[in-house]
C-alpha cells in the first residue's frame, strides 16, 4: 500500500511534465530579423529594372505592375496579412498574405492583382528588391522590382 502511495504522486509529476511540453509547441514563432525589416514600413515601389539594373520605362510595364508603382504602398503585417493601400488616400484597396520562404530567399505574396514567389535579392531597412517574370513591352522576360520604405 505504501509503494501505491510512493508511487501516485511520482505518476501524477510524469503527467504533468508532459502536458508542459506539449504547451511549448503550440507556441507562435517569433519573426526572424528579415520579418522584422519587412514589417517596419509600408514598401512603395520605385523601379522596374533589367537584371543589369538597367531601369525599366514605365511605359513599357504591363496595366498592373504600372497601378502597383504609381498607386499603392504594400504594408507587410507581423500576422503574415499584407494590404495594398492607396498612395494618397491611405485606404486599403486590396488584402492577402505573405510568408518569407526557402531560408528568407523567396518571398510567397497572395494578393488579388500581385500574387507569385519572388526572389528576394536584397531585403534591407532602406531597399526591397524583388525578382519576378513580368511583361515588358509585352514580352515576358525577369526582372528586379526595386521597392522603397515609406518613412511616416
Amino acid at each position: 500500500m505504501r509503494r501505491l502511495l510512493v508511487l501516485i504522486p511520482l505518476l501524477f509529476t510524469l503527467i504533468l511534465a508532459g502536458c508542459d511540453k506539449d504547451k511549448d509547441k503550440n507556441e507562435t514563432p517569433q519573426p526572424t530579423e528579415k520579418d522584422k525589416i519587412l514589417i517596419n514600413y509600408p514598401w512603395r515601389m520605385s523601379t522596374v529594372t533589367d537584371l543589369n539594373g538597367k531601369d525599366i520605362p514605365v511605359n513599357q510595364l504591363n496595366l498592373q505592375t504600372q497601378a502597383i508603382k504609381e498607386v499603392m504602398d504594400i504594408q507587410f503585417l507581423q500576422n503574415n496579412v499584407t494590404k495594398a493601400i492607396d498612395q494618397n488616400s491611405k485606404q486599403v484597396i486590396n488584402g492577402g498574405t505573405w510568408y518569407l520562404i526557402d531560408d528568407n530567399k523567396t518571398l510567397d505574396i497572395k494578393i488579388s492583382g500581385f500574387s507569385g514567389l519572388f526572389g528576394v535579392e536584397e531585403l534591407s531597412n532602406s531597399k526591397l528588391r524583388l525578382k519576378s517574370k513580368m511583361p515588358v513591352s509585352g514580352v515576358e522576360q525577369e526582372t528586379i522590382m526595386v521597392f522603397q520604405p515609406v518613412i511616416k
